[in-house]
């Protein structure tokens, strides 16, 4: 039976992303347990360069169709990245939250379930006020540059007021600054730093091994491992390493100005999975897909799971070549000037991603004292500034609904949650990463 840590005890965290640091910093804050906190990562650096977390920009939203857990959980989140970007603003620092807003689409001037599921829920809670309903006119009207989007079909849009994107890799840096300023301890680098397995006796945790083979004894260990969780512990096929694409164009001075207003957007989400971003301050329009993803097949802890490939270790890799065509021709429609762009950038980004699409949170089955804190399913940024106070409360065995929510559950994996497409396959010129003369644009002036 797990029980909660004591005042003054050890913990190790081991992976410095989203769920890794919000936990060091609101355990660290907790001046009255003062315990003795150790973050441990294979990166030589914060933002890890190849966590999800480490990228440019990651939606914030509200609208979360019938699940409301997270749809409050994300107004609370989004009243406390507002208290950072107040913190900011007084060392003069640039705000780390931009609500631009949302901007929903549905096509053929009907809203799919999920977009009226999001309405419904919203208005419930009392929150009506941010809504605007726009049918095709008045989304020409209000965005011009979106006239070929809507007589392309995506014709139908609600807005949301509340909402944007957070500047995810400076995020991190933000929160690794409070971590230090807390006294949370950090190991970084590819021996010091990298988890190699748990120091066991029997079902007692009682800390870990790195790859230089010392021993770091503890009281309590987290694992927060982002996708490469399921390759370090055996999650019992609870939650799977999943790679999802993303692409950057970049835009001219003049396509910057012209999309000035873009909010952040989704296009028939519960459909083809895409949304996107306004231009960054470097001019970068950044366009992704949640979806099945792809999977990297390998053998580790006696058991054939997906691996995370990243371009650390394959700094060539781009996206696959069947991505690439998808967002292409979905682009053809919903945004057809990207036609004579080149992609820029591409990157396939890694989800541990759960049976069910909830956070797995929880003691683990097979062990005392170690918590995983993963399946973050491709929408847990958004929560960072107060995911680790939830994730402390389970930390101390503090009853709450998220504590239920986010469970060991011993789910069976629905139908094809596995039969999911490779990254690559070696010798097959079909599965394979799309070329650098492949991300050039299809129509150049």
């Amino acid at each position: 039976m797990y029980t909660a840590p004591k005042p003054n005890s050890k913990i190790i965290i081991v992976g410095a992303g989203c769920f890794g640091l919000s936990t060091a910093y609101a355990l660290s804050k907790d001046k009255a347990k003062e315990y003795d906190i150790w973050v441990f990562d294979r990166g030589e650096s914060i933002p890890i360069s190849d966590a999800a977390s480490t990228d440019i920009s990651k939606a914030v939203r509200m609208d979360y169709g019938n699940n409301t857990l997270y749809m409050h959980l994300a107004v609370e989140a989004i009243d406390a990245w507002k208290q950072w970007n107040a913190e900011r603003a007084e060392k003069k620092l640039v705000p780390v939250y931009h609500n631009t807003g949302m901007l929903i689409f549905s096509a053929n001037g009907q809203y799919a379930e999920y977009e009226k599921d999001n309405m419904r829920s919203i208005r419930e809670a009392g929150f009506g006020d941010y809504i605007e309903e726009l049918n095709a006119d008045q989304l020409k009207e209000r965005y011009p540059y979106l006239t070929d989007t809507v007589d392309n079909g995506y014709d139908i849009a609600y807005a949301n007021k509340v909402g944007g994107w957070c500047n995810s890799s400076e995020s991190i840096k933000h929160l690794y600054g409070e971590c230090i300023q807390n006294g949370v301890k950090f190991v970084l680098g590819n021996e010091a730093g990298r988890f190699e397995k748990l120091q066991v006796d029997g079902r007692h945790v009682r800390g870990i091994i790195t790859a230089d083979k010392k021993e770091h004894t503890a009281d309590r260990v987290i694992v927060a491992a982002g996708s490469w969780t399921p390759s370090v512990i055996d999650m019992h096929r609870q939650a799977i390493a999943t790679g999802q694409y993303v692409i950057h164009f970049s835009l001219s001075k003049e396509d910057q100005e012209r999309m000035a207003t873009f909010p952040v957007w989704s296009a028939d989400v519960s459909n083809t999975g895409f949304y996107g971003f306004p231009c960054n301050e470097n001019g970068i329009l950044k366009i992704a897909k949640h979806s099945t993803g792809y999977l990297n097949p390998s053998s580790v802890l006696n058991q054939k799971i997906s691996v995370p490939r990243t371009q650390s270790t394959n700094p060539n890799d781009t996206i696959p070549k069947s991505a690439l065509a998808e967002a292409r021709a979905f682009l053809k429609k919903f945004l057809p000037f990207t036609d004579a762009l080149d992609v820029v950038y591409s990157r396939v980004c890694w989800y541990s991603d759960s049976i069910d699409g909830d956070f797995i949170i929880a003691p683990h089955p097979d062990y005392d004292h170690l918590i995983v804190a993963t399946g973050d399913s491709g929408h847990a940024m958004k929560f960072l500034p107060v995911i680790g106070d939830k994730i402390r409360d389970i930390v101390e065995d503090t009853d709450s609904q998220y504590k239920q929510a986010w469970a060991w559950k011993k789910k069976e994996a629905p139908k094809g949650f596995y039969d999911r497409p490779l990254l690559v396959k070696e010798g097959d010129q079909d599965i394979r990463m799309a070329t650098m003369d492949e991300l050039r644009a299809y129509n150049k002036d």
